[in-house]
């Protein structure tokens, strides 16, 4: 949850933009698909330690600054053996590569509450690579995302280069969507279309219970698959993010949630687990190319889609 800090997510968003309002966006990003991979797949489950020793740590609270930038990763991956066997820490991957999705949880959220989500996207081929964003991860100094924009959004870059360079053989970073919840759907958006932090090896972006206004910013989104999902008992209606939806050029997909929530919805609220499908979905149709996948989006109860 955002809380009161929303109006400055405005500020922060907009300045880490460089004043981006208006310009045009940058057209024809990710236009491949991922090599179709099957499933179903045994889940595994490691932890990854990425340091980024050009990029300082700021200080907060009790927190005191770093010269560096410390990024622990929960990934859950596709592994070998059988599919309806529990999920297995740290077993031996599938053969892959496989397309990466990277998730940026919200504020006082961590990587493992989404964990149903994401047991269901790798067992269907995908690896999803979730930072615990340091000064805001749940158990963390207790910053907002206000306190740390510009260093969330640059995790995102920096666990896909850490990623390509010590797991290629299970990762396929040619092919990767961006996502996130709250906060992080922020981080999302940023990484996905703002001039100032656009990564081009963004294929589609996921925003999940969006806080606030993206504003002007949102003017003119091309090039990139959107997906946006909404609760209308969200404390931000679905109208708000429908804004940035309206701007978006196809193709993009807007799911209105009946009686969902903030957080519930995303992670182990009885909306979940068809959240996690419409989402899985949604990244077959996109990331892996499968225009069968459409028509579980189109039966989809609340979904708009936009081809």
């Amino acid at each position: 949850m955002v809380g009161r800090t929303a109006g400055r997510l405005v500020l922060v968003v907009a300045v880490v933009a460089g004043g981006a309002a208006g310009a045009s966006r940058l057209a024809g990003w990710g236009s491949d698909h991922a090599v179709e991979t099957t499933g179903p797949y045994r889940v595994g489950l490691r932890t990854a330690t990425f340091v980024d020793d050009t990029r300082p740590t700021p200080a907060f609270g009790g927190s005191p600054a770093a010269p560096n930038r410390t990024v622990v990763t929960d990934i859950w991956y596709p592994a070998a053996g059988n599919p309806d066997g529990a999920p297995v820490a740290d077993g031996p991957a599938a053969d892959g590569p496989f397309p990466l999705v990277v998730f940026n949880h919200g504020q006082q959220g961590e990587p493992r509450q989404y964990a149903p989500s994401f047991g269901l996207w790798a067992r269907a081929g995908y690896v999803v690579a979730a930072p615990r964003h340091p000064l805001t991860v749940r158990g963390g100094p207790g910053a907002a995302f206000a306190n740390d924009a510009r260093g969330e959004i640059g995790d995102v870059a920096f666990v896909i280069d850490s990623i390509d360079e010590r797991m290629s053989d299970l990762a396929d970073v040619d092919h990767v969507a961006v996502a996130g919840h709250s906060s992080g759907a922020l981080v999302a958006f940023a990484t996905a279309f703002e001039d100032c932090c656009h990564d081009n090896r963004i294929d589609a972006a996921l925003l999940e219970g969006t806080p606030v206004p993206l504003g002007q910013e949102s003017a003119g989104l091309a090039g990139t698959p959107i997906m946006f999902v909404q609760g209308d008992a969200d404390l931000t209606p679905p109208a708000v993010p429908h804004a940035a939806y309206d701007a978006a050029d196809p193709p993009k997909v807007f799911l209105t949630v009946p009686g969902g929530d903030h957080s519930g919805m995303y992670r182990d609220g009885p909306a979940a687990p068809e959240v996690a499908r419409a989402v899985l979905a949604f990244l077959d149709w996109q990331v892996k190319g499968r225009d069968a996948a459409l028509n579980t989006l189109e039966d989809t109860p609340g979904v708009e889609i936009a081809r």
